[in-house]
């Protein structure tokens, strides 16, 4: 009897909840739209980014998933309708595959350009990220530097970013070497090829948490940020409506949420350590805690040792047993010193990368 009822309940369960996503639509859009998707089977078809991390990339499985994944999804959800992918493509690829043949409902992670405005129509932003000029850490090239500074310079950018199209636009004398995505970009950047990079914080920062680019340094900002929205090709205007009704219905603590899941913009990035320590300090301020914990039980013991130890001779120096204690004891205070010393440039270094993190937002 149980089962039985187990198994109504499921079978309601499946017709109520998409009757009430249903219903829920029927609220929010107008028969237009709702028309609209139903020519579609309530189906959009999605075009991911292969390797944006952190907003659009594939897994190991090969599904996309990110920071515009999850979006697109929640917006779907609170719709009541489903999303299929396309195979994941590099952007310049993915643009130039819906500017000719419109297979695609909706581009991820794209920023409005002049270029673009061709072809595509977009939603309202759902993120702003600064983006940064980058150099290798060996090579002296000053700080602060602005896009002015790179006249002349062979600087490595996402092949049809919206940030390529500002450079060209505003700084032809830029020797701009085209990369099919950020990763590539920096590899180039590591081995020599060219001078300068141009990626965004938030990329940089999973590259920095990867340990995969230890020998790279922000050295200024480009003064352009990208707002990223999603695309719809101008042949399907009504998404663009359809999907900022979406938008409308996920609550400032839902976007907060997704967006502290994979924005990781910490102190990681543009990290220089003077010492092995710091360069511990920077990856991981617990474990350099712990070490500073453990360094003080060490000496703790030393010193009670030393206090509780036997006397051995019948002709011992007490002068001697002295001195000796005292120049053991200005040991132990010069290790002391040398451990606070650490601890506080561990603190300057941490207030430091915390300056300038602040500074690039």
């Amino acid at each position: 009897m149980k089962i039985k009822k187990t198994i109504l309940i499921f079978f309601l369960a499946l017709i109520i909840f998409p009757s009430l996503a249903f219903a829920q639509n029927q609220d929010l859009l107008s028969p237009e739209e709702l028309l609209w998707l139903k020519s579609r089977n309530n189906t959009i078809v999605v075009y991911p980014e292969k390797n944006f991390i952190p907003f659009s990339f594939e897994n190991s499985s090969g599904n996309p998933q990110g920071l515009s994944i999850d979006f697109i999804e929640m917006i779907a959800k609170k719709l009541g309708i489903k999303i299929e992918y396309l195979p994941a493509r590099p952007l310049n690829q993915i643009l130039d595959n819906v500017k000719n043949e419109k297979k695609a409902d909706v581009v991820t992670s794209v920023v409005d350009t002049k270029e673009r405005q061709e072809f595509l129509y977009f939603t309202d932003s759902y993120i702003r990220v600064d983006v940064v000029i980058l150099a290798r850490k060996d090579i002296s090239v000053g700080s602060n530097l602005t896009l002015k500074d790179l006249s002349g310079k062979k600087v490595a950018i996402g092949n049809q970013y919206a940030v390529e199209e500002f450079v060209r636009t505003n700084y032809p004398r830029v020797i701009v070497e085209e990369v099919v995505d950020d990763e590539l970009g920096l590899q180039q950047l590591v081995l020599g090829e060219v001078e300068f990079a141009i990626v965004d914080i938030a990329s940089l920062s999973h590259f920095f948490s990867k340990q995969t680019l230890s020998s790279v340094k922000i050295v200024g900002d480009t003064g352009y940020d990208y707002n990223l929205a999603f695309g719809v090709p101008k042949n399907k205007e009504i998404l663009q409506s359809i999907l900022d009704k979406g938008f409308s219905q996920i609550s400032e603590e839902d976007r907060n949420i997704l967006i502290e899941k994979w924005m990781n913009v910490d102190n990681k990035i543009n990290t220089e350590p003077s010492s092995p320590l710091l360069a511990i300090v920077a990856n991981n301020i617990g474990l350099a805690i712990l070490y500073v914990l453990f360094g003080i039980v060490i000496v703790g013991a030393v010193i009670i040792y030393i206090v509780r130890k036997p006397k051995y001779g019948k002709n011992f120096n007490k002068s001697d047993e002295v001195d000796e204690l005292k120049q053991e004891f200005s040991e132990l205070e010069s290790e002391s010193d040398i451990l606070t010393h650490e601890i506080l440039e561990i603190r300057a270094k941490e207030e430091k990368l915390k300056g300038k993190i602040d500074s690039l937002n």
